[in-house]
């Protein structure tokens, strides 16, 4: 479920227009070579038994977009476009495909200084909360 969520959420970073997102694995790299480009990974989250027939997941899924800080202007020109249209898309698509039972609504999003892979970048962090519904092991 999560691995399928995340490439969900993967797919609608690089269905973003307002800037192109040049490069969303569904697993994070090593490699910052290409700007702007998205990771996904899970972050933390909670579990809880509501009864002995069904237990409630809620993971918490980052989303990172790495921009260039070599133009901070046009870098920040970008987080403010993706800062808009990134929810906008999510909203459309609050099951992710069918992947989750929904996004928990509202999602978080910060702005800062990053390296990744020994390059400096501007990030645009997502908090996106999700809920499913699951089947306890027995």
């Amino acid at each position: 479920m999560i691995d399928a969520a995340i490439q969900r959420l993967q797919a609608i970073s690089l269905a973003c227009t307002d800037v192109k997102i040049k490069h969303a694995p569904d697993k994070p790299i090593d490699d910052a070579a290409v700007l702007p480009f998205s990771i996904a990974h899970l972050t933390e989250g909670t579990a809880n038994a509501d009864n002995s027939t069904t237990l409630r997941f809620l993971p918490i899924v980052t989303v990172d977009f790495h921009f260039s800080r070599i133009s901070l202007k046009q870098a920040y020109s970008q987080i403010d476009l993706i800062a808009r249209e990134y929810p906008r898309r999510l909203a459309a698509d609050p099951t992710l495909g069918g992947e989750v039972d929904t996004i928990v609504f509202p999602i978080s999003f910060t702005v800062a200084a990053a390296e990744w892979d020994r390059v400096t970048t501007l990030v645009l962090r997502f908090s996106i909360p999700l809920k499913t519904l699951e089947t306890p092991i027995t």
